[in-house]
């Protein structure tokens, strides 16, 4: 009886320090990456080309101002450079 016992405590203590394992690796905080390789994948942004939808729904097409060739949206303000960068007023 004194041996059925101790192997069930052990038995149970075991399975306790199992399960808290688990949960403390599950619960563990993921590591994210640096300023940097967060600041790389933004620049890899999907660039515009002419006849692209627009997030508003527009169409982006070529525009012409005073200061030279531009791609623009025609639902909204948006505007990019021609090579797909995406101007942002300041």
């Amino acid at each position: 009886m004194g041996y059925a016992l101790t192997a069930v405590i052990v038995l149970a203590l075991a399975l306790t320090a199992a399960g808290a394992l688990h949960v403390r690796a599950e619960t563990r905080p993921v590591p994210r990456p640096s300023r940097m390789v967060v600041r790389r994948v933004v620049r890899r942004v999907p660039r515009v080309t002419p006849g692209d939808l627009c997030i508003c729904g527009g169409t982006i097409g070529r525009t012409s101002s005073q200061s030279g060739d531009f791609l623009g949206c025609t639902g909204c303000d948006r505007s990019w450079t021609m090579d797909g960068r995406k101007i942002v007023p300041r």
